[in-house]
Protein backbone atom coordinates (compact mmCIF):
# COMPACT_ATOMS: atom_id res chain seq x y z
CA UNK A 1 0.00 0.00 0.00
CA UNK A 2 1.04 3.69 -0.49
CA UNK A 3 1.08 4.09 3.25
CA UNK A 4 3.20 0.92 3.66
CA UNK A 5 5.79 2.44 1.44
CA UNK A 6 5.81 6.21 3.00
CA UNK A 7 6.50 4.76 6.04
CA UNK A 8 8.96 2.46 4.72
CA UNK A 9 10.82 5.20 3.29
CA UNK A 10 10.54 7.20 6.21
CA UNK A 11 12.27 4.94 8.84
CA UNK A 12 15.03 4.36 5.84
CA UNK A 13 15.42 7.58 6.05
CA UNK A 14 16.35 7.55 9.59
CA UNK A 15 19.50 5.43 8.57
CA UNK A 16 21.02 8.14 7.43
CA UNK A 17 21.37 9.48 10.96
CA UNK A 18 23.09 6.47 11.83
CA UNK A 19 26.22 6.80 14.25
CA UNK A 20 29.23 4.00 13.49
CA UNK A 21 28.89 1.89 16.39
CA UNK A 22 32.51 0.67 15.48
CA UNK A 23 33.20 4.42 15.96
CA UNK A 24 31.69 4.94 19.46
CA UNK A 25 33.51 1.64 20.61
CA UNK A 26 36.69 3.20 19.38
CA UNK A 27 36.73 6.60 21.12
CA UNK A 28 34.87 4.90 24.50
CA UNK A 29 37.65 2.40 24.17
CA UNK A 30 40.54 5.22 24.25
CA UNK A 31 38.99 7.31 27.21
CA UNK A 32 37.77 4.21 29.92
CA UNK A 33 35.45 5.57 32.01
CA UNK A 34 34.26 8.89 30.37
CA UNK A 35 30.63 9.67 28.52
CA UNK A 36 30.30 10.78 25.18
CA UNK A 37 27.89 13.32 24.38
CA UNK A 38 26.79 14.72 21.21
CA UNK A 39 24.11 17.14 19.66
CA UNK A 40 22.13 15.99 16.05
CA UNK A 41 21.13 19.18 14.79
CA UNK A 42 18.13 17.65 13.11
CA UNK A 43 17.05 16.24 16.79
CA UNK A 44 17.54 19.40 18.67
CA UNK A 45 14.52 21.01 16.10
CA UNK A 46 12.61 18.16 16.52
CA UNK A 47 13.54 17.47 19.96
CA UNK A 48 13.87 20.60 21.73
CA UNK A 49 18.02 20.22 22.02
CA UNK A 50 17.86 17.51 24.45
CA UNK A 51 21.58 16.12 25.55
CA UNK A 52 21.79 12.53 24.45
CA UNK A 53 24.32 10.37 26.20
CA UNK A 54 26.37 7.68 25.23
CA UNK A 55 27.21 5.71 28.30
CA UNK A 56 28.59 2.33 28.97
CA UNK A 57 26.05 -0.16 30.83
CA UNK A 58 27.26 -1.91 33.77
CA UNK A 59 28.75 -5.75 33.67
CA UNK A 60 30.42 -5.02 30.07
CA UNK A 61 33.74 -3.98 30.90
CA UNK A 62 36.42 -6.63 28.81
CA UNK A 63 33.10 -7.93 26.92
CA UNK A 64 34.31 -8.50 23.19
CA UNK A 65 30.91 -8.34 22.06
CA UNK A 66 29.42 -5.74 19.31
CA UNK A 67 29.41 -2.29 20.17
CA UNK A 68 25.61 -2.02 20.10
CA UNK A 69 25.20 -5.02 22.57
CA UNK A 70 27.01 -2.81 25.34
CA UNK A 71 25.96 0.67 24.62
CA UNK A 72 22.79 2.26 25.55
CA UNK A 73 21.44 6.21 24.88
CA UNK A 74 20.32 8.01 28.10
CA UNK A 75 18.70 11.22 27.95
CA UNK A 76 20.00 13.92 30.01
CA UNK A 77 16.76 15.20 30.21
CA UNK A 78 15.42 15.02 33.76
CA UNK A 79 11.65 15.21 32.82
CA UNK A 80 12.10 12.43 29.85
CA UNK A 81 11.38 9.18 32.14
CA UNK A 82 7.99 11.30 32.75
CA UNK A 83 7.08 12.27 28.96
CA UNK A 84 8.27 8.78 27.51
CA UNK A 85 5.32 7.17 26.07
CA UNK A 86 5.01 3.38 26.80
CA UNK A 87 5.71 0.69 24.61
CA UNK A 88 2.18 -0.56 23.97
CA UNK A 89 1.62 3.13 22.99
CA UNK A 90 4.31 2.94 19.89
CA UNK A 91 3.37 3.74 16.64
CA UNK A 92 5.03 1.64 13.74
CA UNK A 93 7.73 4.85 13.08
CA UNK A 94 8.15 4.48 16.80
CA UNK A 95 8.90 1.36 16.59
CA UNK A 96 11.18 1.70 13.44
CA UNK A 97 13.19 4.02 15.09
CA UNK A 98 13.82 1.99 18.26
CA UNK A 99 14.96 -0.82 15.44
CA UNK A 100 17.39 2.13 13.99
CA UNK A 101 18.92 2.50 18.06
CA UNK A 102 18.89 -1.04 18.74
CA UNK A 103 19.59 -3.02 15.74
CA UNK A 104 22.12 -1.14 13.31
CA UNK A 105 23.46 -4.04 11.80
CA UNK A 106 20.49 -5.37 9.45
CA UNK A 107 18.15 -2.26 10.23
CA UNK A 108 17.26 -2.46 6.65
CA UNK A 109 16.16 -6.17 6.91
CA UNK A 110 14.12 -5.91 10.01
CA UNK A 111 12.51 -2.37 9.05
CA UNK A 112 11.00 -3.85 5.62
CA UNK A 113 9.70 -6.95 7.72
CA UNK A 114 8.49 -4.58 10.53
CA UNK A 115 6.60 -1.81 8.06
CA UNK A 116 5.47 -4.76 6.18
CA UNK A 117 3.20 -6.45 8.92
CA UNK A 118 2.88 -3.09 10.91
CA UNK A 119 4.58 -3.84 13.93
CA UNK A 120 3.55 -1.23 16.44
CA UNK A 121 4.82 -1.52 20.17
CA UNK A 122 1.71 -3.68 21.70
CA UNK A 123 2.77 -5.94 18.66
CA UNK A 124 6.43 -5.73 19.37
CA UNK A 125 6.54 -6.62 22.75
CA UNK A 126 4.44 -9.96 21.67
CA UNK A 127 7.13 -11.11 19.16
CA UNK A 128 8.26 -14.38 19.18
CA UNK A 129 10.89 -16.35 17.12
CA UNK A 130 8.49 -18.19 14.84
CA UNK A 131 6.42 -14.71 14.61
CA UNK A 132 10.03 -13.68 13.35
CA UNK A 133 10.32 -16.57 10.69
CA UNK A 134 6.70 -15.76 9.52
CA UNK A 135 7.50 -12.08 8.71
CA UNK A 136 10.45 -13.09 6.40
CA UNK A 137 13.60 -12.95 9.00
CA UNK A 138 14.81 -16.44 7.78
CA UNK A 139 18.30 -16.07 9.73
CA UNK A 140 18.10 -17.68 13.27
CA UNK A 141 20.93 -15.39 14.34
CA UNK A 142 19.01 -12.30 13.62
CA UNK A 143 15.64 -13.70 15.06
CA UNK A 144 17.86 -13.96 18.29
CA UNK A 145 19.21 -10.13 17.76
CA UNK A 146 15.64 -9.09 17.79
CA UNK A 147 14.87 -11.04 20.58
CA UNK A 148 17.15 -10.15 22.84
CA UNK A 149 16.67 -6.41 22.28
CA UNK A 150 13.08 -6.94 22.86
CA UNK A 151 13.21 -9.21 26.02
CA UNK A 152 15.91 -6.12 27.52
CA UNK A 153 12.52 -3.55 26.12
CA UNK A 154 9.93 -5.68 28.21
CA UNK A 155 12.46 -5.46 31.50
CA UNK A 156 12.66 -1.51 30.75
CA UNK A 157 8.94 -1.29 30.29
CA UNK A 158 8.50 -3.67 33.43
CA UNK A 159 11.26 -1.76 35.44
CA UNK A 160 9.16 1.58 34.48
CA UNK A 161 5.44 0.46 35.53
CA UNK A 162 7.06 -0.36 38.67
CA UNK A 163 8.74 2.96 39.37
CA UNK A 164 5.30 4.15 38.42
CA UNK A 165 3.06 2.58 40.76
CA UNK A 166 5.72 2.85 43.60
CA UNK A 167 5.22 6.73 42.78
CA UNK A 168 2.05 6.35 42.71
CA UNK A 169 1.32 5.18 45.96
CA UNK A 170 4.44 7.12 47.19
CA UNK A 171 2.01 10.23 46.71
CA UNK A 172 -0.93 8.83 48.06
CA UNK A 173 0.56 8.48 51.37
CA UNK A 174 -0.57 11.21 54.08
Amino acid sequence: SAATAAHFSFCRSLLEHTVSAENLNYRLQRNPGSSLTWHDGRSQRADGGRTVKLLRQPGTEGSQGRACDHYGIYHTSPTLGSLAKPVVLWTQQDVCKWLKKHCPHNYLIYVEAFSHHAITGRALLRLNGEKLQRMGIAHEAQRQEVLQQVLQLQVREEVRNLQLLSQGRAGGRP
